[in-house]
């Protein structure tokens, strides 16, 4: 009997701790400014709530370099449970000018929902300077553990090993 009351408390608190969680939708450019010719991400997150449901904005003004791609995480840290499900295109800007990007929408519990519009600046580029994506992956050949390769006057660097 105890047995059943312990594991029907544990039950309890694990289902009050999951009504605690937040649900949000939203979304996120990794610049609202940009350079014609260069690209920005654009990522559409899902908090705490699970949807199949995912219907995409029109990209018209820009051009589609890549998405949708799909990622998702979940973390339990001291029993909080929190999931993230995060949709990310890469675009690129057709012309100069402000342009909206549109609602996305997904489908919770039988209700449709929508993110806000985001407004992208585009301005004239015409040195074609190359802007970083602020929120671009990291790049394997500079991890920080990986020295420098020197040269001395063209040459490799020997290694001496004294014994």
């Amino acid at each position: 009997m105890k047995s059943i009351v312990f594991i029907l408390s544990i039950f309890i608190a694990f289902a009050a701790n999951a009504q605690e969680r937040i649900t949000s939708w939203e979304a996120a450019v990794s610049t609202d400014s940009i350079l014609l010719g260069n690209q920005f991400t654009l990522s559409f997150t899902l908090k705490n709530a699970r949807s199949n449901n995912f219907v995409a904005p029109s990209f018209e003004d820009f051009e589609l370099l890549s998405g949708p791609n799909q990622s998702s995480s979940m973390s339990i840290i001291n029993g909080d449970v929190t999931q993230e499900m995060t949709y990310s295109y890469i675009l690129r800007p057709r012309e100069i000018g402000n342009f909206f990007i549109a609602p996305a929408s997904i489908e919770l519990e039988g209700q449709i929902i929508e993110t806000s519009p985001i407004e992208i600046v585009v301005f004239p580029n015409p040195d074609g300077i190359i802007q970083e994506d602020q929120k671009q992956d990291l790049n394997w050949n500079q991890l920080p553990w990986d020295p420098p390769k020197k040269k001395l006057n063209g040459k490799k660097k020997k290694k001496i090993y004294k014994i």
